[in-house]
């Protein structure tokens, strides 16, 4: 009997496991790991720096003046779609937390989610549709008399910007609407009974708390953008180029595979350059805590 229960606590249920038995069950996530994200980073420097020219090639990406247009267009353009959907992120997410009406709750959500749901191609084609020649912003425009003929909306950056805050526009309400959350609303109210105004109170109560939500959706915002190609191409064509088809141009038409390599490290390096920051501003764990 002593017997019997001496094996069964050594049988029992422990809280820890040994080295191989923790390394056991990590092996599958190593493997995937490996041939997913490392070997194909490592493939991707060797193209980079591989052959013609080894670390020349960078030189030669920036001899071009359309690689250099591409990337700044990118980073630009990213910019630009990363400030107005954390500022309309911010107001929708506060309107949606704070609002005590249905109807009005309803109506966000619907304009928040509905990006999520639609394809990508179904999204362009109703902004080709908005904005085209003919379209329904320029008819609309010309029988209200603002303008006299139709203008060229299509094929420009601002149909780059506008298809893309319209898609990204989740990735920002929804971080910042987490963050809101935790925030007490009668704090606001505290300050508005000791003469703040509801801007001041905004301003110097609810802005300090949500800045790590702000800077997290910030840097999600701008990762996801500067690696955007299908909205750039069909909406924007060779009025506002992204780095994104000029790799695929290398690679498909130009059969150039070391500047394609060069042109991904390119936009890798930004996007960690992004995240470094965001991470230096604000710290990693409330950083963490804002995407979580």
């Amino acid at each position: 009997m002593l017997r019997m229960t001496r094996r069964t606590r050594r049988r029992g249920w422990q809280s820890t496991f040994s080295g191989l038995t923790g390394l056991g069950l990590i092996a599958p996530f190593l493997v995937a790991a490996g041939v997913f994200i490392v070997y194909p980073f490592v493939e991707l420097l060797r193209t980079a720096f591989g052959e013609p020219n080894g670390f020349g090639n960078v030189g030669d990406f920036f001899q071009s003046p359309a690689a250099r247009r591409t990337l700044w267009t990118t980073c630009l353009t990213s910019l630009i779609v990363t400030v107005i959907v954390v500022a309309l992120g911010a107001v929708l997410a506060w309107s949606l937390r704070t609002t005590r009406s249905r109807l009005t709750r309803m109506v966000i959500a619907l304009a928040v989610f509905m990006p999520l749901w639609m394809g990508a191609v179904m999204k362009i084609y109703v902004f080709t549709v908005l904005l085209e020649r003919f379209g329904v912003v320029n008819r609309t425009l010309t029988s209200l008399g603002v303008i006299d003929e139709p203008m060229q909306l299509l094929r420009t950056q601002f149909a780059v910007v506008a298809g893309m805050t319209y898609q990204m526009l989740p990735y920002a309400v929804l971080p910042l609407y987490a963050v809101y959350v935790t925030i007490d609303l009668n704090l606001v109210q505290a300050a508005e009974s000791m003469g703040a105004s509801r801007v001041r109170a905004l301003r110097d109560v609810v802005a300090p708390l949500a800045l790590p939500g702000l800077l997290a959706s910030t840097v999600i915002v701008y990762v996801i953008c500067v690696g955007y190609y299908l909205t750039p191409v069909l909406l924007g064509g060779a009025t506002a180029p992204f780095t994104a088809s000029l790799i695929a141009d290398d690679i498909f038409n130009l059969f150039e595979p070391a500047q394609a390599a060069v042109a991904s490290v390119l936009l890798l390096i930004v996007a960690g350059l992004v995240i470094l920051g965001g991470l230096r501003l604000v710290g990693r764990e409330r950083l963490r805590r804002a995407l979580g």
